[in-house]
């Protein structure tokens, strides 16, 4: 059993490594195309970067479903705070476990049909940049799955570790 938590640790490990890789990259790309959109528009009368419309719009999704990913992993996309608190011992665990598999279920629901819609939207592209417009859906698809993953690891690490390590994070995994 301790191969499995520890394949399922080092699985969440990479998904959050990942996702911060994510949340950094896109935070500085979209930093820098607002920004310089923002001084070509007034230095210059042409009224900005054709593409610094477009190309955040595709970056955005990235950015916050990374957040959500590492949210999750952090057990912190469930608001059922108040129903933990009044219970104690098995039964606030069960109670974590049917919360847990409802998010997951809900998440991979999502992605399934995050990935219907980007098929579809992915016959359009945008007009500047001619990048298919499936590109949002799929980060939400790809991040419902990630989320989905690192939940399971969430609730693995409490029913390993115990209810006390279910918020509990590594100096490392702390948040950007």
């Amino acid at each position: 059993m301790s191969r499995f938590y520890s394949a399922v640790d080092l699985v969440a490990g990479i998904i959050v490594a990942f996702a911060r890789l994510v949340i950094i990259v896109s935070g500085i790309a979209l930093t820098l195309v607002t920004t310089a959109n923002v001084a070509v528009r007034y230095l210059s009368a042409g009224g900005g970067l054709s593409f610094a419309q477009q190309l955040p719009m595709l970056i955005f999704p990235w950015f916050i479903i990374a957040g959500i990913v590492l949210a999750a992993h952090a057990g912190g996309h469930m608001a059922v705070e108040w129903l933990y608190d009044k219970l104690a011992g098995q039964s606030r665990t069960m109670a974590l476990i049917v919360a847990n598999a409802i998010s997951v279920a809900a998440f991979l629901v999502l992605a399934y049909q995050a990935t219907v819609v980007a098929e579809i939207a992915g016959a359009e592209h945008s007009p500047v940049l001619q990048l298919p417009n499936s590109i949002g859906y799929y980060a939400l698809s790809i991040g419902a799955v990630l989320v989905s993953i690192v939940t399971v690891a969430a609730t693995a690490r409490v029913l390993r570790l115990g209810w006390d390590h279910r918020l509990e994070l590594k100096p490392e995994e702390v948040a950007l």
